[in-house]
């Protein structure tokens, strides 16, 4: 019975560790200047953040769209705003096909106190003001109402280029044994657009 029990105890701790290492701090700022392997942003408080940029950092392209762009079974991601069922959408971004499963899941997210960050496939779908959406993922299902004037963006792969001064990015990171930030992905917003998420 101690056996089963200890190694329950270590099955959960393994499970809670993996989400854990799953979560990647997130940064968000404008770009100050990019180089070949580093990445300097101005932060929101006005602080400076420097990352480092390596082969495997993913830069993907953030592009101005709208509530009428949301199709059934389009894959999509809604920032939630917390204290009613259904969830108001503060932000939605769509979601090439290629990206199709990112950050599948319902997950508490840094934007507001209390917001998630809910992404899946679009299930169902009601016309009207505001726009019902019903969100299906993993065996779980989530429904949101979005105003017609909430962002929506489309996010798709760019590349390292977009990383001009003065553009709007948000920064998935992962803290090296040195206690230097390594870029994981960068989300960039062109032509003045803010990533949602």
């Amino acid at each position: 019975m101690r056996r089963l029990l200890l190694a329950a105890v270590l099955a959960l701790a393994a499970t809670t560790a993996a989400r854990a290492e799953a979560i990647l701090p997130r940064f968000r700022g404008t770009v100050i200047r990019a180089e070949a392997d580093r990445l300097e942003i101005r932060r929101s408080s006005g602080s400076t953040l420097s990352l480092r940029m390596g082969p495997r950092t993913r830069v993907y392209a953030v592009n101005q769209s709208s509530v009428w762009a949301i199709k059934p079974e389009s894959y999509v991601s809604v920032v939630g705003a917390p204290g009613s069922e259904p969830q108001r959408a503060t932000a939605v971004t769509l979601y090439s096909p290629s990206e199709r499963g990112f950050e599948a899941g319902s997950q508490p997210w840094d934007t507001a106190p209390g917001a998630t960050l809910t992404a899946g496939w679009v299930a169902d779908l009601q016309a009207g003001s505001p726009l019902r959406v019903a969100l299906s993922y993993g065996g779980g299902r989530s429904a949101f109402e979005v105003p017609r004037d909430t962002p929506v963006t489309q996010i798709s792969p760019g590349e390292k280029a977009l990383l001009e001064p003065g553009a709007a990015v948000t920064i998935f990171a992962r803290s090296a044994p040195d206690g230097s930030l390594d870029a994981v992905t960068i989300a960039v917003g062109r032509q003045g657009v803010v990533p949602g998420l």
